[in-house]
């Protein structure tokens, strides 16, 4: 079978019971929602300047609620035997993990943009003059984050309390793909140029690094 329409098919098929099954689309986003409302109590405008310091919670925002949905990747089919069928087809097991990838990069992507539009209306975060540059920057971050989250999620599944020790696997790992997304987003908040950023440019060398070695590692992640 061609490998493009095996990857459209595990995409669609993951992207179709996630929309069924909505638990962890919704536990995710309320978990988001609910860490905003939070910290638009907790913070006060008028003496915090959140174009300049709100892109670290943002990220913690993400960094959460991404790990709540891509967690569970694997779980449902592992737990129903979908994925030895998958893994014991005639096709390559990188196709697999494309297909969750592809998935699991909508969702956050989709997240991200219900964050900056609850960011916008709570906490007053202007994002319009600067909304081109803040996503590509944001699209480049989720990308290594999303072919990360996958890999791990694909270690945890066969591990009991996987979803436990998924954030603590994940997150170490994590670290300088973060550090470059905060302050990515803070140079985006506060004008500055992103495009010509040497954090771009890490960020585009981690996420050829990330996703190279997620689609080579997925084959031994997923053995018994």
């Amino acid at each position: 079978m061609n490998y493009v329409r095996v990857v459209a098919l595990i995409f669609a098929k993951d992207f179709r019971e996630e929309l069924r099954r909505k638990e962890n689309v919704i536990s995710s986003l309320l978990f988001a929602f609910l860490s905003l409302v939070l910290f638009a109590f907790a913070l006060d405008p008028t003496q915090v300047d959140l174009n300049r310091t709100g892109s670290g919670l943002l990220w913690l925002i993400i960094l959460f609620a991404g790990s709540l949905f891509m967690g569970a990747s694997f779980r449902k089919e592992m737990e129903t035997g979908t994925l030895q069928a998958l893994l014991l087809s005639p096709t390559d097991r990188s196709a697999i993990f494309l297909g969750k990838f592809l998935v699991n990069l909508v969702f956050l992507l989709f997240l991200e943009g219900l964050l900056l539009v609850f960011a916008y209306l709570l906490l007053d975060v202007q994002t319009g003059p600067v909304l081109v540059p803040l996503a590509v920057a944001w699209i480049a971050v989720t990308v290594g984050y999303a072919a990360l989250g996958t890999l791990f999620s694909a270690l945890i599944a066969n591990v009991r309390g996987g979803q436990v020790i998924y954030p603590i696997l994940l997150f170490p790992v994590l670290i300088p793909l973060v550090i470059a997304a905060a302050t990515l987003t803070q140079d985006a908040l506060a004008g500055r140029p992103v495009y010509t950023s040497q954090w771009l440019r890490l960020v585009a060398l981690f996420d050829t690094l990330f996703v190279t070695a997620s689609v080579f590692l997925f084959e031994y992640a997923v053995e018994e």
